[in-house]
């Protein structure tokens, strides 16, 4: 390859194989330049180099040596110890397994001599301690994370970055048992062991300690520590504590009230599930990003500093000592309406200069009457909006910043007209909403990506025309050839990706514009799919019918065909030619997804797509 020559990267090994055949100088050369993606490689087996043994479906003979110089050269390599298989737990070596021997049970991890030098994660789901697997972790130089360490007595590798200790992990910690190499460090069950000061290492970075049942004093924590979680902690934080350099912080569920000086004049981000009202001048003010769960107090002028960019309001439950009563005046009725929020929630939020993103769940509750979301009060700076209004009847109000690139909404009702007015222009990167109605979408919006979810009681879905992608999560009764509108020519339609929405009596016979090139058909039949535009290139589909019908020809032609298992398995077809086709199935989570790669006639196109070869 010329040293000028941009070097070519690519993620899924499909394309990387590929790639390699797009011409003859790129396939003679693919020894000098081609190498697998590992993440999706499980070796398997100790120091077993054989290609077949590894990975028994892989037939590709003139890629044999590139895959095992590519499996070889793995060194995040994954090791699990537990008694079973962890069907979703994805690594490359697995000990612990409890095999018959003459009415006995043996552990095949006593049986290991050394952690394997390409071994840099180790999973430990055993119930005991096992001496001679932390005897040679001890001595590993390649082990940096280690999930799952129930004791220290025979100390850890040097090597070692991250560890998160057992549920049942007891020991008392004492300056100099865990290593200086130590950056990561997790706690997610209660321990009976208080922390003195001086026993965490300098170097640490993330911490969690998860109910904590002591009082931290000062010197506990290292001053270098990044990002701290404190969830569920049993004891009041003092000024003084939480070091200067923090700059991640979880409170979540905490008790008490957060005084002035308790939190770092640097923090960034802070999770805060607070029990008591905030005062002015506490949350730091170069703060930008901030989660607030279950809140029930008024928000005070100042409490939210202007440096916020992100702002999450989660679990907010209902006050009726908070003032939620608007004036309506504005409106087109003029009664007294209830605000989702209280206001002096939305006059903070209007507050708020420089904030990029808002993230609003109200929960559902018993509360009768309408309620309003008045988006007048939201930022002209705002550019990603979520809100989950579960409440029995809410409504938008107002006018939309037209910043917004990114909005999420569920369960809340609007006018499109009115939230979104036609003297204004609106452009978003992505359009998510839940109704049982399709709205339809004025010509000053455009959209590139559109999610719907619902259960739409239209005959006929009305779909705008003016945008790239569209996924439709629901279910849809009916034949109609009609069900579908586009509302528009192939020559105007700029539609280029759809998801179906399943089918309840079976895929109508609707004619989809000649513009798309991917289709998701979602939950339905690919037997019973005749929905094929002559432009689709690529097509994701999950169930095949029980019954062997033949697979309509339409299919063959399509270059890039995905199959998604339940399982979490992902089989790719590629056309090749008209005689050939190229089949790569991974797995992303599951051990028992090896590398299957081969390339096949068309003849066994169907065997193949049903999974019979």
């Amino acid at each position: 390859m010329s040293k000028n020559k941009k070097l070519f990267i690519e993620n899924d090994n499909i394309d990387i194989i590929c790639f390699s055949l797009v011409c003859k100088r790129w396939y003679n050369e693919r020894d000098k330049y081609l190498i697998f993606n590992t993440d999706l490689i499980n070796l398997f087996a100790l120091k077993n180099t054989n290609i077949y043994q590894n990975n028994e479906h892989f037939k590709l003979p003139s890629y044999h040596n590139i895959f095992l110089k590519s499996i070889q050269s793995k060194m995040n390599c994954k090791l699990v110890l537990s008694k079973s298989l962890y069907q979703y737990q994805k690594y490359d070596y697995h000990y612990g397994k409890l095999t018959v021997l003459m009415y006995n049970y043996e552990d095949d991890s006593r049986k290991l001599k050394s952690i394997p030098s390409n071994v840099s994660t180790i999973y430990n789901y055993t119930e005991n301690i096992q001496e001679n697997i932390y005897r040679l972790l001890s001595e590993s130089q390649s082990v940096t994370k280690f999930d799952g360490c129930g004791t220290l007595k025979y100390g850890l590798p040097k090597s070692i970055k991250s560890i998160r200790f057992k549920y049942d992990f007891d020991e008392p910690l004492v300056k100099g048992s865990l290593p200086n190499s130590l950056e990561v460090l997790k706690f997610n069950a209660p321990i009976e062991q208080e922390i003195p000061p001086g026993v965490l290492p300098d170097g640490l970075v993330k911490l969690t300690l998860t109910n904590y049942e002591f009082v931290i004093p000062p010197g506990v924590l290292p001053n270098g520590l990044y990002k701290l979680n404190l969830d569920s902690c049993e004891y009041e934080i003092p000024p003084g504590v939480l070091p200067y350099g923090l700059r991640k912080l979880n409170l979540s569920s905490y008790q008490y009230e957060v005084r002035p000086g308790v939190l770092p004049s640097g923090l960034l981000e802070l999770i805060l599930g607070c029990k008591h009202e905030i005062q002015a001048g506490v949350l730091p003010n170069g703060l930008q990003k901030f989660t607030l769960d279950g809140y029930q107090y008024e928000i005070q002028p100042g409490v939210l500093p202007s440096s916020l960019k992100h702002f999450s309001l989660c679990d907010t439950p209902l006050n009726d000592d908070l003032q939620y009563t608007i004036d309506s005046t504005t409106f087109e009725d003029s009664v007294l309406m209830k605000s989702c929020l209280p206001i002096s929630w939305l006059q903070a939020i209007s507050s708020l200069s420089n904030l990029q993103s808002l993230d609003i769940y109200v929960p559902k509750h018993n509360r009768q009457d309408i309620t309003v979301f008045n988006v007048n009060y939201l930022p002209r700076t705002l550019e990603s909006l979520y809100l989950r209004l579960q409440s029995k009847d809410s409504v938008l109000k107002g006018t939309m910043p037209t910043s917004l690139r990114i909005f999420h909404l569920d369960h809340c009702q609007f006018k499109v007209d009115e939230i979104f007015p036609e003297t204004k222009q609106y452009y978003f990167e992505v359009f998510d909403f839940g109704n049982d109605n399709i709205l339809p979408i004025p010509s000053n919006i455009k959209i590139d990506t559109l999610f719907i979810s619902g259960e739409p009681r239209e005959s006929t879905i009305s779909l705008p025309s003016r945008i790239r992608s569209i996924s439709l999560f629901m279910e849809v009764s009916g034949s109609n050839e009609n069900i579908f509108d586009f509302g528009n020519t192939d020559q105007t339609c700029s539609l280029k990706e759809l998801r179906l929405p399943t089918f309840k009596e079976g895929a109508p016979k609707v004619k989809l514009p000649n513009t798309i090139e991917y289709m998701d058909i979602g939950k339905n039949f690919l037997d019973d799919l005749h929905l094929i535009p002559p432009t689709l290139n690529t097509l994701v589909f999950r169930n095949l019918s029980k019954i062997n019908n033949t697979v309509p020809e339409t299919i063959k032609s399509i270059t890039n065909i995905i199959h998604r298992f339940e399982s979490y398995q992902t089989q790719t077809i590629r056309k090749l030619d008209d005689n050939y086709y190229f089949m790569c199935s991974e797995n992303d989570i599951s051990p028992k997804g090896n590398l299957i790669a081969k390339i096949f006639h068309q003849s066994k196109f169907e065997k193949i797509l049903r999974g019979n070869e």
